[in-house]
């Protein structure tokens, strides 16, 4: 019986291992990772919301229409998740080894946010360490942004989206509605990393530190008692909590944003019951081209906010 665990357990592995491509940034930047140097907690919180992003989509799959009581589920799984923001990872999370049935069920939508998210850090990188805060930086990210763009099977558009993109679905908001302490946990994620890029634009690094440290200690009070502690009523925007950010790189936070609506959307793929289990990974396709796609749901203005 042991045996067979094991060859299961391989198999499990392989097919998880083989159902996405593995997405490299190569050469790596030479500032990767800095941002971790300088302010190690920030970055450790950010291994975090990996892990707790995978963890959460993981649970919701594994337990599917089985769900009796979703406040206890909900408590339950938010406790676990506390517990990793209170002691974070050092190291990036292989999202593989901790939610291998999600890598499985939406290969390319990992791919995309894997691609994305190196992006997030390595500019995280570059604002951290770069001695010239001038031009010098600023083609140093655009540079990098080029190297995102030029995968175009992987790049999340950078054409700002309606927020119909985000809601406009036929199972759209159910992961609000069901899990709303859930959802706004991960609403201050994305607001915690995008007013990361704002306090490292201030002029000194003194001034940074000091924009980093009360950024962290504000997210500490986001998170302090959900759902009442979080005052989001909608997604948190780039452009809006990150306007010097948003004013010298005006491409880079629509990508951003249609990265987070696209997290959004993967809640509540797995949550919502008009959903079936054997549609969701085609659902999943689907969304991933519209993320990729400058005509879904392209907004006619971007100033700032979600456009209706």
């Amino acid at each position: 019986m042991k045996k067979m665990i094991l060859v299961i357990s391989v198999f499990v592995s392989m097919m998880s291992a083989a159902s996405k491509a593995e997405v490299v940034w190569y050469p790596r930047p030479v500032e990767a990772y800095k941002f971790g140097e300088m302010y190690p907690e920030a970055q450790r919180l950010l291994f975090a919301f990996d892990y707790g992003h995978a963890l959460v989509y993981e649970r919701l799959i594994n337990n599917r229409g089985k769900i009796v009581d979703r406040k206890a589920f909900e408590k339950e799984l938010l406790k676990d998740i506390m517990d990793i923001l209170k002691n974070p990872p050092n190291v990036k999370v292989d999202e593989a080894d901790i939610a291998p049935s999600y890598v499985y069920k939406f290969p390319k939508i990992v791919s995309l946010f894997d691609w994305s998210h190196m992006l997030h850090q390595f500019v995280l990188d570059v604002l951290a360490t770069s001695r010239d805060r001038g031009s010098v930086m600023t083609h140093r990210v655009n540079e990098l942004y080029d190297q995102y763009n030029a995968m175009p099977r992987l790049a999340i558009t950078d054409v700002c989206k309606t927020m119909m993109f985000m809601d406009g679905h036929y199972f759209s908001k159910a992961f609000r509605r069901e899990f709303p302490s859930f959802n706004l946990l991960i609403w201050s994620y994305h607001w915690f990393q995008i007013r990361l890029y704002e306090d490292l634009l201030k002029p000194t690094k003194a001034a940074r530190d000091v924009a980093v440290a009360a950024t962290l200690k504000e997210f500490r009070v986001l998170i302090s008692d959900l759902p009442d502690s979080a005052p989001f009523d909608m997604m948190p925007e780039t452009a809006a909590e990150a306007p010097t950010f948003a004013s010298r790189f005006p491409k880079i936070p629509a990508a951003f944003d249609n990265n987070h609506m696209l997290h959004d959307i993967v809640s509540d793929l797995l949550v919502s019951d008009k959903v079936p289990e054997e549609k969701m990974r085609a659902e999943g396709m689907s969304m991933a081209a519209m993320a990729l796609d400058p005509n879904a749901f392209k907004a006619n203005t971007c100033i700032g906010t979600l456009v209706k």
